[in-house]
């Protein structure tokens, strides 16, 4: 049997980007949920055949007396998206899923991780526990993510619509994820902005299982910012557009015709500083200069 990887799909589209760790208003690095259970009694061999190791660790796992339900399941999201979990239980009739990797922790691998989290958050076992055994420490933000809370839950599905190089597919994945957690009917209005960044704090305020406290992923950053920036792309005139830029420090840049506006930068500021660096209140200066 070769190495099965866990892949993504939504409706056959491809959704390319990266994922990583921010430090918010509410963040404390050090503090991350106490390790698994099964992470203290599991040893993995690092570097092994994965597809090995998760049926062994699957044996283990039966002879122990758990439930072993399927390997490589695969599940789906409401919104169409996939993805196969290693291990399923059923654990004191509780659903129960458990990652396994053997290699190093890679950028790709914790982006693998957290969308098949993303998928398993908006599935029927969306309240299911994902244990994640590693050959390797498992990252803090990879054990966070992993968690249940409303913080978590909300960023994880902006993971499945993060697009570092499209502005347009972030700023949309920010409006539907608004919907499906805060029941917000967004449209392009800077008007809008000022409850938005009272539900951001709300929802990152709240504290995951172990009382963890609140991570962010870039995906927030990016879909947030995104969404402001259309919002000034679009009202001010002639209409800006999006442009790569690695020196500014971002993914993205708005420019126009005499003047570079950094949302992203400052939906990162939003998130790191809280309201006193508000995005709402830049993309309201920004329009009000602009089309003065």
């Amino acid at each position: 049997m070769g190495i099965v990887r866990m892949f993504w799909r939504r409706r056959q589209r491809e959704t390319p980007g990266g994922s990583t760790e921010l430090p918010g208003p509410l963040a404390d690095p050090s503090q991350v949920p106490a390790s698994q259970p099964l992470a203290e009694t599991i040893e993995i061999e690092r570097d092994a055949s994965r597809a090995a190791c998760i049926s062994r660790v699957a044996e283990e796992l039966g002879r122990r007396g758990e439930e072993v339900v399927e390997l490589f399941e695969e599940i789906s999201s409401s919104t169409g998206w996939e993805a196969v979990m290693p291990i399923h239980l059923r654990r004191g009739g509780e659903d129960v899923f458990v990652e396994v990797e053997t290699g190093p922790w890679e950028e790709e691998t914790v982006e693998s991780v957290l969308k098949a989290a993303a998928v398993l958050r908006g599935s029927e076992y969306s309240d299911a526990p994902l244990e994640v055994l590693g050959a390797y420490p498992v990252p803090s933000s990879v054990r966070y993510f992993c968690g249940r809370s409303p913080a978590i839950g909300f960023q994880l599905d902006l993971v499945l619509h993060d697009d570092p190089k499209n502005a347009g597919a972030c700023a949309e994945g920010f409006k539907e994820a608004a919907k499906r957690h805060w029941d917000l009917n967004l449209g392009y209005d800077p008007e809008g902005l000022p409850a938005i960044e009272e539900h951001l704090l709300a929802t990152l305020g709240e504290r995951a299982e172990g009382g963890a406290r609140t991570q962010i992923l870039g995906a927030l950053v990016r879909g947030y910012g995104c969404y402001a920036g259309e919002i000034l792309r679009r009202r001010i005139k002639p209409k800006g557009s999006w442009r790569s830029v690695a020196d500014w420090g971002e993914d993205l840049v708005l420019e126009f015709p005499n003047v570079t506006a950094d949302p992203i930068g400052k939906a990162r500021a939003f998130l790191e500083n809280g309201p006193e660096d508000s995005a709402a209140y830049y993309v309201s200066y920004v329009l009000e200069e602009l089309n003065d």
